[in-house]
């Protein structure tokens, strides 16, 4: 079983931040993680396991609020 990360500690925000800022911290690490930046490298399935921590941590929070 998969060990349980706070979304708000995978985006690097706080529960009381707007959520304009935690948008922007999430497409901040969108940007930086996205797997098209890494087509060509080895590095390509470790930034899609990122995208996929981050989208899913973004959505949790939509959920919460």
């Amino acid at each position: 079983m998969a060990e349980y990360k706070d979304p708000y500690k995978v985006l690097g925000v706080n529960p009381t931040d707007s959520d304009e800022t935690i948008k922007d911290a999430y497409r901040k690490l969108a940007r930086k993680y996205h797997p098209d930046k890494y087509a060509d490298g080895d590095l390509k399935e470790l930034a899609e396991e990122k995208m996929k921590e981050i989208n899913s941590a973004y959505e949790e929070i939509q959920k919460m609020r």
